[in-house]
């Protein structure tokens, strides 16, 4: 068994009207894609049980979906037009990584961002050769929880924590994020707690985003909403709004008085499951009051439209 650390780059269109204000007037094909996040960069570092460096891989993908670079993309990655004009096709470059994966390997990325896209861009490809998309680790997941964080850490952040030496003008190359998220890894790795985060089937985990998060609505049959501490229903004083990328509530605990925030953060399965995950967080007076203000902000936007 060996893990493969996988990071991906993309282009995409984002802000890009912002370098090339007539864009999508000179091409306005460009206004339907089916394909929001085109792959442009692969990298990866397989390391063995003992968390040491076997194998590493990188390549370049020449787009075809996208034709222009946004600008922004190469600001961040400091990819250029240059180097992707002979870069490989998304079918050479998935093959070549996938020549790093062997049977019982487990794949780990930081997020699950990556392989939804690997997944896009092979069906938007017509790409199905995806067998090897077994045992997946998000090391977002794993790194939160293990250095006891209530919010997802971002690799930046985790580097910081664990007090790795990061060179930035590295980072956001797609096999230089790798080895710094396998450095991540290395330091927190415990084989015996990790059994626990492993995913045997990729296509069955929660992690697609809905749509409209503003006009979702919640299934109440799926919520718990008790108190952390003492496991009793919670007085709900502002019902669940749409805050950002989840459900937001807050309440009060009958039996311990405790202000309790109530978070559900809504995923669909790649078979179209939709996966609840739910988190009731004792909060302080101040924290209530700012969970408060926010909640009813969005409250009274939402009366109005």
């Amino acid at each position: 068994m060996a893990f493969i650390v996988i990071d991906l780059e993309f282009n995409n269109l984002e802000g890009i009207h912002r370098y090339y204000p007539n864009i999508f007037a000179e091409k306005p094909e460009l206004k339907s894609l089916e394909l929001d996040n085109e792959i442009i960069e692969i990298g990866a570092i397989k390391l063995d049980n003992y968390m040491k460096p076997l194998k590493e891989f990188k390549a370049y993908i020449k787009p075809e979906v996208i034709p222009i670079l946004n600008p922004k993309i190469s600001e961040i990655t400091n990819i250029t037009e240059d180097d992707l004009k002979d870069g490989l096709t998304f079918e050479e470059g998935i093959e070549k990584l996938q020549e790093l994966i062997d049977e019982g390997d487990i794949i780990c990325s930081w997020a699950k961002d990556d392989i939804i896209e690997i997944i896009n861009n092979a069906v938007f490809f017509k790409y199905n050769n995806l067998n090897w998309l077994k045992n997946y680790l998000d090391l977002q997941e794993y790194s939160t929880k293990i250095l006891g964080k209530k919010k997802s850490l971002s690799l930046k952040s985790a580097l910081d924590e664990l007090k790795i030496k990061v060179d930035n003008s590295k980072l956001h190359d797609a096999l230089n994020d790798a080895v710094y998220t396998s450095e991540v890894f290395k330091r927190i790795y415990n084989s015996r707690v990790l059994k626990n985060y492993i995913i045997k089937d990729i296509y069955n985990m929660p992690a697609v985003d809905i749509e409209n998060i503003n006009e979702y609505k919640l299934d109440r049959e799926k919520i718990i909403a008790k108190c952390p501490r003492c496991n009793v229903n919670l007085e709900i004083e502002h019902d669940f709004v749409p805050l950002k990328w989840r459900f937001l509530s807050i309440g009060k605990c009958p039996k311990c008085n405790n202000r309790v925030v109530n978070e559900i953060v809504v995923k669909k399965t790649f078979s179209g499951e939709e996966v609840y995950k739910e988190v009731s967080t004792i909060v302080d007076e101040i924290e209530y009051m700012n969970y408060n203000y926010k909640v009813k902000k969005v409250d009274n936007k939402l009366i109005k439209s």
